[in-house]
């Protein structure tokens, strides 16, 4: 009879790994090298619990909590599942927004986060519209190319 702490070491362990793996696909590990930021720096407006799709088709389902104040766009996982997603405060000037709506029903947007790194983070319009609101006069250093 198997041990039932070896199943608990392998569900962690293949969790982890798959948690890492997304992190590295959808681009958000490399974002983290130039704009990782801990969470106790942050104090902007927050909406937690919101979904984005990243690169390579990287969907993240209600958990991720955005946040937003003049100098940049914070993004953190829900703790659980931070592995490999350091959370992020990106500057506004390093933030492209991509024109156009796409969606029938649920109206989304995209931006591209890092000038170098160029990763595609596609949002509600809705939510991408309080972001805009918190951001303030920060909002101005995105390149904002039909918001």
């Amino acid at each position: 009879m198997t041990q039932p702490y070896i199943f608990v070491i392998l569900f962690v362990a293949l969790f982890t790994f798959v948690s890492f793996i997304i992190g590295t696909i959808s681009g958000w590990r490399l974002l983290s090298k130039r704009f990782s930021c801990p969470k106790s720096t942050f104090h902007g407006e927050t909406w937690s619990f919101r979904r984005a799709r990243m690169r390579f088709f990287a969907n993240y389902g209600n958990c991720i909590d955005f946040g937003a104040d003049q100098s940049g766009l914070y993004m953190s996982i829900f703790p659980i599942l931070r592995v490999g997603h350091p959370p992020l405060l990106i500057p506004w000037s390093e933030i492209t927004v991509v024109p156009g709506e796409t969606g029938l029903v649920f109206k989304q947007r995209t931006l591209r986060l890092g000038r170098q790194e160029a990763v595609s983070l596609r949002i509600s319009a809705a939510l991408m519209d309080h972001l805009h609101q918190a951001a303030g006069t920060g909002w101005s250093a995105a390149a904002d190319s039909g918001a």
